[in-house]
């Protein structure tokens, strides 16, 4: 399996994605809107598999 390096706003996203969850769990930041319909648990799952995704598929 060829891995391929993310383009930088694929990586930019995932990784604000992921930060987002990391901060709304530990009570540093608070979305009302994003609190009510999905867990920081997702928002944190959603980043890494971007990440993830975008390596193994070439121009994500």
């Amino acid at each position: 399996m060829n891995l391929s390096a993310p383009q930088v706003i694929t990586w930019v996203v995932g990784v604000i994605i992921g930060l987002l969850g990391i901060l709304i769990q530990m009570d540093v930041m608070s979305v009302p809107a994003l609190e009510n319909l999905v867990r920081p648990f997702w928002l944190v799952s959603t980043g890494f598999v971007i990440l993830a995704v975008s390596n193994v598929f070439r121009g994500l």
